[in-house]
């Protein structure tokens, strides 16, 4: 038999074609796909000759590109085909897509509650668990005064000659930074309009101490220190974009309370000045300046600098605390007659976070029970799907489905519930994060590093899959024990005995966990209700309150600070509607207080 022409260049045109489809996909189905497209090819010549030839041809094309980068990119191509595993997968997705009620119910439960999960696990992860970003951060401590019986003071800050004796003290100190916190106003140029910013006065090896350098420029050095040093200025991150975020501010003037202090260097992104409650009114960090003064100079008696030291690393937080307790004995003897003061030292991290412990525990506690009860409420629903599907199980015993197909066949579906439920947590999460901390407190701890990052999000995606899988266990070992015979009986009246009891069980523990969580909700908002109806002590009603500095540069002396006062209570009294106006160093209720 002679063989058209035409009908052998289109074999070898559709095998052309078969290239487009994955190799697995070719050996096993190939051939049959060829024939298809040949019996195409013959039809089309035998009723339109070459004309709907060419249109075969160009339909093989077609459905070639559609169908061979459909077989490519379907997700576990050569593991869906291959193993058993893959296919279950696929099967239980088409089951899932085929109840869309059940589905969405499902789905809809976990992205609420793996949501609120994700954001409380985020705030207690930044700040309890995730470690500062500094250089060995375990290695840093705070140092305060404990003046015994001199003073009722358990945390008291240092004076200047403290911080001298640290840095001198060497041994397991490798290096100590005192701080301050002031606020003063900023200008990029002489006629521009001054803002206020928030200001860390430190020692010039701070950036050392902390092991984190400038992403511009550089740091401090040794002689940028004290009453003759140069005036230089170090900005975070945030201060330098929004000043316009130029690459050429290194060595400009910028003008802090009129005084021109130069920018020397820029802090990478990533760097958090981790703000200590003591130091001060909340408002976040934005450049780093050098101390003015002489510190081995200063008052001793009179504690008025924070301190930060960095231990030698590895050293036991015992041997840490023996060496600063050394120092406050020089001090002791030195300064106050050896009448029983004190130095310790408490790690950087946990006394930042001190004061937000208990209630971030509480959080993570409730947030634990949360995904408890979510865990019992899917396995009560993939309980009742199971019971709604024993006669499909049963069609699929009596066809040769062993247990362990139908095990593995509900494991995935509890698992793909589980997966997209956190996939959508992690997303609401997101937004839910952003707006949780535009709304927190400004003095919570490491505030600005908080924020659902890549290992949350896959460590959140994990847990719901893991929770669909264990969820789904109870009634996999339900569905398996079960007999075909009794399987086949059960299903034409719905819900045995073990059925029955198993979902009592589980809205038993339903009822328990919600009662839980509803009571500790309760507590929760009652305590906040009673906190807002508090009295203060006076009348918040129609009070607006500024923050008006008088930087010594323009005041040099006391008088002169009083007098700009008083005339500015003249201007404002003089505003039509203002009854009273006030001044005073620190507003009712956020006045420093020693702890």
């Amino acid at each position: 038999m002679i063989r058209d022409p035409f009908i052998a260049r289109s074999e070898r045109w559709f095998r052309l074609l078969l290239r487009l489809y994955p190799v697995d996909f070719r050996d096993e189905m190939g051939d049959a796909v060829v024939e298809t497209y040949l019996d195409r090819a013959r039809h089309a010549l035998n009723r339109g000759g070459i004309a709907l030839l060419a249109f075969a041809w160009l339909r093989a094309l077609t459905d070639s590109l559609w169908n061979g980068l459909g077989e490519r990119l379907r997700p576990a191509v050569s593991w869906r085909r291959t193993g058993r595993w893959g296919r279950d997968v696929e099967f239980a997705w088409r089951r899932l897509a085929r109840a869309p009620a059940f589905s969405l119910a499902v789905v809809g439960t976990l992205t609420v509650g793996l949501g609120m999960f994700t954001v409380v696990y985020t705030v207690v992860h930044k700040i309890l668990i995730e470690p500062l970003p500094y250089t060995d951060p375990d290695d840093l401590y705070f140092v305060w005064r404990d003046y015994g019986p001199i003073l009722d003071l358990k945390r008291g800050f240092l004076a200047g000659t403290d911080v001298v004796e640290l840095q001198k003290a060497g041994g397991m100190v490798e290096s100590a930074v005192g701080l301050q916190r002031q606020l003063r106003t900023l200008a990029v140029r002489d006629d521009t309009d001054p803002t206020e910013i928030a200001l860390a006065v430190t020692s010039p090896n701070v950036f050392d101490t902390l092991g984190v350098q400038p992403a511009l420029g550089r740091g401090f050095t040794r002689g940028e220190v004290g009453p003759g040093g140069p005036s230089v200025i170090v900005l975070t991150h945030n201060l330098w974009n929004r000043l316009g975020a130029d690459p050429s501010i290194v060595g400009r003037d910028l003008r802090l309370n009129g005084e021109r202090h130069t920018v020397i260097g820029v802090m990478p992104p990533s760097f958090t000045f981790a703000l200590h409650v003591r130091l001060g009114p909340p408002q976040p960090v934005e450049a780093f300046i050098t101390f003015r003064d002489d510190l081995a100079a200063t008052n001793p008696v009179s504690g008025s600098y924070a301190a930060v030291i960095r231990a030698r690393k590895g050293t036991p937080p015992e041997t840490v605390t023996a060496s600063v307790n050394a120092v406050g004995r020089i001090v002791d003897a030195r300064d106050f007659r050896s009448r029983g003061l004190k130095l310790y030292p408490v790690g950087l991290q946990s006394d930042l976070v001190s004061h937000v412990r208990p209630a971030l525990l509480v959080l993570l506690f409730a947030g634990a029970i949360l995904v408890l009860a979510l865990t019992v409420n899917l396995a009560s629903a993939l309980l009742a799907r199971t019971a709604q599907r024993e006669h499909e199980f049963a069609v699929s015993r009596a066809l040769g489905a062993n247990s362990l197909a139908i095990v593995r066949a509900t494991l995935f579906e509890g698992g793909l519930l589980g997966g997209v439920g956190g996939v959508a947590g992690t997303l609401v999460a997101m937004w839910a994060t952003r707006t949780l901390v535009l709304l927190a407190p400004l003095d919570l701890p490491l505030r600005d590093s908080i924020a659902v990052d890549w290992r949350i999000a896959s460590m959140v995606v994990g847990l719901g899959v893991m929770l669909g899988i264990v969820a789904a266990i109870g009634a996999a070992a339900w569905i398996s024990r079960m007999p075909l015979s009794t399987l086949l009986a059960s299903s034409a009246v719905r819900g045995g005995g073990g059925h029955g009891r198993m979902r009592r069980g589980l809205v038993v523990a339903q009822v328990a966990l919600s009662l839980v969580l509803l009571a500790s909700g309760g507590l929760v908002v009652r305590s906040f209700d009673q906190l807002l109806r508090a009295d203060p002590g006076f009348r918040t009603d129609g009070v607006l309150t500024m923050r008006v500095p008088a930087p010594a540069q323009f005041f040099p002396q006391a008088p002169d600070a009083t007098r700009f006062y008083e005339r500015v209570e003249r201007a404002i009294a003089a505003i039509p509607g203002v009854t009273n106006v006030g001044v005073t160093n620190a507003l009712p209720l956020t006045a420093g207080a020693f702890r």
